[in-house]
């Protein structure tokens, strides 16, 4: 049985933003652009493209945070709630995707998925995206006691946000893999996903592999 992930609640972590944005009764696509922070109020998934083509399912509640330098100076992403992020293979000098929770600093570090069109998820695929490379889930709500990141496709590197007193190295991912961290406990674990665990995550994101 999984253990219980416990953690204490943390300030946020971009705090650049130019727009706040929020959807009521629309589970259709939204575009958001550097600086934004945008709130899904739609009721259920919605789709957020994202500048650089990739797109994040975000489900009801979750906030997200595009730095104000995304695209150009970063390609940094906070991410207040649960999601699962499907990454663009980035262009030539296209800095890292990196996904900041209140314990997580998560960044892409292989974009070699097993699929070659746009993935699927809540709301429909994303049309002219350029196809997915990466695909992982992150649960992530700062009032609840836990975080963890799921990785279905591609490579992650996950590292703690703080510092930490007893370890502070970071774990690589690989498609399959699942991290949890307890900051209550200073303990991050990764552990390999079972077929029931990885067929919770595409079902909760309407997830269909070609």
């Amino acid at each position: 049985m999984r253990k219980s992930i416990l953690l204490l609640p943390a300030p946020a972590i971009l705090l650049m933003t130019v727009l706040v944005s929020s959807c009521s009764n629309d589970t259709g696509h939204v575009a958001v652009g550097s600086g934004t922070r945008y709130v899904n109020n739609a009721g259920g998934p919605q789709t957020v493209k994202l500048p650089d083509g990739s797109h994040v399912v975000l489900m009801d509640g979750t906030t997200i945070v595009v730095s104000k330098g995304f695209g150009k100076e970063d390609r940094d992403v906070e991410i207040d709630g649960q999601g699962l992020f499907v990454v663009q293979a980035p262009g030539m000098g296209s800095k890292p995707f990196v996904v900041h929770t209140g314990n997580l600093i998560i960044q892409v570090l292989d974009t070699t998925g097993a699929g070659g069109s746009a993935g699927s998820g809540a709301g429909g695929s994303v049309a002219g995206t350029g196809g997915w490379d990466a695909r992982f889930a992150v649960e992530a709500v700062r009032k609840q006691p836990g975080e963890e990141s799921d990785l279905l496709d591609g490579k992650l590197r996950v590292t703690k946000s703080y510092h930490s007193d007893t370890d502070n190295e970071p774990e690589v991912l690989g498609a399959g893999d699942m991290v949890m961290i307890n900051r209550e406990i200073d303990l991050m674990e990764k552990e390999k996903m079972t077929g029931p665990e990885e067929d919770k995550v595409k079902e909760k994101y309407h997830i269909a592999d070609k």
